[in-house]
Order: C-alpha cells, then structure tokens, then sequence
C-alpha cells in the first residue's frame, strides 16, 4: 500500500494564470499556421508559381520539418541554460518567425530559379523555427503541471486563445475587414497589413507565454530531477520510442488530425466551399463568430468529462462527433439542387448546415489541443518506465508525424484544385460553381470522414487512462523518495 505521503507528494501544481499564461504559447506559432493558410494565395497571385507548384513546395518543406522534428527534440532535451531550458528557445524562435515571414513574402522581388530558391530556403528556415517554438509547447506540459484535475484545463485556455481568438476571429477579421478593406483581393497592400500584425502580436503573445512558464522552468521539475536518467546515445533515444504503444498510437492519432485540420482551415478550401459552393464568402467569417460560444461550451464539456474520467474518453467523443457533423455536410451539400441558395433561403436545412459545420470546426481542432497534454502523460509515463526526461523527442515524434501528414494537405488540396480544372492559379470567391468544383468539395470533406474512422479505431487502442496516470506518478514520486533515502 502507498504511503498517505507518497500519494501526497505525487503532484506539483501550476497556478491558474501559469497554464493560461503558457497556452499563449500554442496561440503564437498558430497566428504563423493561420497566416501560413495565405501563402498559396500570395505564391501564385503575386510572386507567379504555378498551383502544383506551390503545392509541392510547401508539402516538401513540411515534409522536411518533419524529418528535422526529432533532431530538434534531442537538441531541446540537453539543451538547458542558467534561464531555463525553454524560455531561450521561445524567445529566438519567434524572432526567426518573423523573419522568415519577411522573407517568404518578399519572394516576388526575384525572378526565375533564383525566386524558386529563395521561396524555398524561406520555407525550410520557417519550418525550422515553428518547429522548435511549436515543440516547447508539448515538451514543457510536464514540467507545468502533472496533476491530472489541471492538465485538461489548458484546453480551455487553448481553446479561448487559439481555436476561437486566433483562427475563428482571424477568419471573421479576414473575411469581413481585411479583404473587404482591399477590394476582396489578396494583394500586396492586404499582405502588408495582415502579416504585420500578425508578427506583432505573436510576439505580445510568446512574452506573456514565457513568463507563464518562468517559475516551472527549472530542473527540478524535469522528469526525476537531479537524478534523471542520461539520455546519451541513439540507441537509447530508440529504446524511448521501440514498444512505446502510447506514444505511437497517439502519434499517428495526432497526425491524422493534423490533415484534417490543416484541410479544413486551408483558405482555398474555405474559399471554393463559402467563396463558390455556398455562393457568400462572408458567411466563413460568420460561422467563425457563430462557433464560439458553443466551442467554448462544447471544450468545457470535454474538459469536464477528461478531469471526471481522463483524457482517452474526451478525445474518443470529440472523434464520434467529428464525424456525424462531417456526414451531415456532405448529405446536405450532395443534396441539394442548388447549393448557393442553402442559405439565401434559410430555414431548417442552413441552421443544420451551420450547426454541422460549427460542431466539424470544434471537434477538428480539440483533439490537436488536448494531444498536447497527452503528450505530457507519454513523457511521464517514460520517465516512469526508464528514468528519463525527454519530453522534447518526444514532443518532436508528434511533430514528425503531424508534419508528414500535413505536408500531404496542401498536396491534396493542389491536385484536387487542378483536378477540376484549375491549374494555374487557386479559384477566387467570384468564380461560378460547375459540378467539378462541388465534386471538389464533396472529395475534400469525404477524405476527413474516412480518416476520422481510422482515428476512432486507433484512439482504442490508447492505454493510458486514468488508472494507468494514477500508478504512473506514484511510480515517479516513488523513484524520488528513494532517491532521498539514499
């Protein structure tokens, strides 16, 4: 039996402003990923490549980020300094976000290979620093907080910050100002102001997520403290990774999502979808609004239920509901005579599309958030196992599979586009819908939903649950306790 002190000790915790100060984190790279959503529109409209083009770059720089993902994780697991071992990182990643984005939208300037050149050298450094921002936010969770009643409440945060401030109010000021403001063109003046602010405030952002962490950036928080096991030799970041089943069910979980998310939030998707299928670009920016006061509801219920039971049955219902939302947009879109006038004419068919589409957004996004607290039980449940700390690797294996998998979004999206006869450049909102652009649309929503089977099979097989947390952080307090009597 353990001792009423054992269970006592288990535990560190964070304060409630620490882990909404932290999610900002989260919340500065994804103003880059939002932003990053326009760069199609500026490749081909602007500096002049070709659609396929640009669509094979960007899934070659992803895919690049991903093989680099694990070499950026061993980097940021010995990696520690007198300010902390992730304070540093967030601060100068950041700083390169901002100037690969200068650089990546000033590609036009150039001219034949050597605009080719410049465009991807941009792409591969940015890919590079997102990385390693990106992966402070998985690799820190366990040094934030490991009690499981907190945990699940940097979803909440996340999703405030991230689902709705970033992405669902970035898409209403997008929608309904910026574009509108620059005659519904994405040009040059349009860029200029969007990416200006947008480096603005994820540097406002990173500030106030590095001083979130401050206090539990230090390494008696890191795994057994002092007395963590070295990671030394490949083999032994292999031995993390060899018969880690939560590790690799999850992560392949994770970048199934991360597909989907990244081609649902795809501009050109939103733009042939509202733009030409729905006939209102507009009402993108609309449901962004209409989504978040039931994304907030709907994350609390998630949260709710992961701090009552754990974190595997929140994920599971966010899966069921992804995909009865999916299949109703696709029956309403597959039935419908004329799609533009779903909601022109209102009435019970708009609301249950709208409804359909809202609950799609939500469940699309959170299980990308709450990945990044599992991900902080993966960490724990090796430091329980073996000893060591190595939340970076393992942060950088979801990465890894996350950028694999998105890389292959843009691609998709590219070969869909020209496959319906758009090989030049991305269809605008004021192009007339064809057949081909609604198949178009029914193939970009169906992929997701078969997807979303698989993820559901997979989540299953997951099993860390709650009783499994439960014995891993006795086994860690465990491991310290004898280390005192030593």
């Amino acid at each position: 039996m353990d001792s009423p002190n054992l269970q006592e000790n288990k535990y560190h915790k964070a304060k409630q402003w620490e882990i909404a100060f932290f999610s900002l984190n989260n919340s500065a790279t994804n103003l880059y990923l939002f932003a990053f959503g326009f760069l199609t529109y500026y490749a081909t409209g602007i500096a002049g490549f070709a659609t396929l083009l640009v669509g094979n770059l960007l899934g070659a720089a992803r895919l690049f980020d991903g093989i680099i993902d694990p070499t950026i994780g061993i980097i940021m697991d010995k990696f520690n300094t007198r300010w902390g071992k992730f304070r540093p990182l967030m601060l100068f990643s950041n700083i390169g976000l901002v100037l690969s984005f200068i650089l990546l939208f000033s590609t036009h300037y150039f001219s034949g290979v050597l605009q080719v050149a410049v465009f991807l050298i941009a792409l591969v450094f940015h890919k590079i620093v997102y990385s390693v921002q990106q992966t402070v936010t998985k690799a820190a969770q366990p040094a934030l907080t490991n009690d499981p009643s907190q945990r699940p409440l940097f979803s909440i945060y996340d999703t405030v910050f991230s689902s709705i401030g970033v992405f669902a109010m970035g898409q209403v000021i997008v929608s309904n100002f910026l574009a509108p403001r620059h005659g519904g063109e994405f040009n040059q003046a349009f860029f200029t102001e969007f990416l200006l602010g947008v480096m603005i405030i994820s540097a406002v952002l990173t500030t106030l997520a590095i001083i979130g962490i401050r206090r539990k950036d230090r390494t008696e928080y890191f795994g057994l403290g002092e007395i963590t096991v070295a990671t030394k030799s490949l083999q032994d970041y292999w031995s993390v990774i060899k018969g880690n089943t939560p590790l690799i069910t999850l992560a392949l979980c994770g970048g199934l999502m991360k597909f989907i998310a990244q081609l649902l939030s795809d501009q050109a998707f939103l733009v042939i979808l509202f733009g030409i299928v729905l006939g209102n670009y507009r009402l993108s920016g609309q449901l962004s609004l209409w989504q978040i006061i039931p994304n907030l509801l709907i994350v609390i219920l998630f949260t709710r239920l992961a701090t009552r039971k754990d974190l595997k049955a929140s994920y599971t219902v966010s899966i069921v509901v992804a995909m009865l939302s999916t299949l109703t947009m696709l029956l309403i879109l597959w039935t419908s005579g004329d799609t533009t006038q779903i909601f022109t004419n209102g009435g019970f068919i708009a609301i249950l599309f709208g409804v359909a589409y809202v609950a799609m957004k939500v469940t699309a996004t959170y299980p990308s958030s709450i990945v990044l607290t599992m991900s902080a039980d993966i960490s724990d449940f090796e430091t329980s196992r073996s000893g060591r700390f190595v939340s970076g690797l393992i942060g950088t294996v979801f990465s890894l599979t996350d950028s694999i998998a998105s890389s292959l979004a843009p691609i998709f999206i590219g070969f869909v586009v020209a496959g319906i006869g758009y090989k030049n450049a991305y269809p605008d909102a004021s192009e007339p819908l064809t057949g081909n652009i609604l198949n178009g649309v029914l193939i970009l929503l169906g992929i997701p939903l078969v997807l979303y089977f698989l993820v559901f099979v997979l989540i299953r097989k997951y099993p860390l649950n709650r009783e499994a947390m439960e014995k891993v952080q006795i086994a860690i307090a465990e491991k310290k306790r004898e280390d005192l009597y030593e």
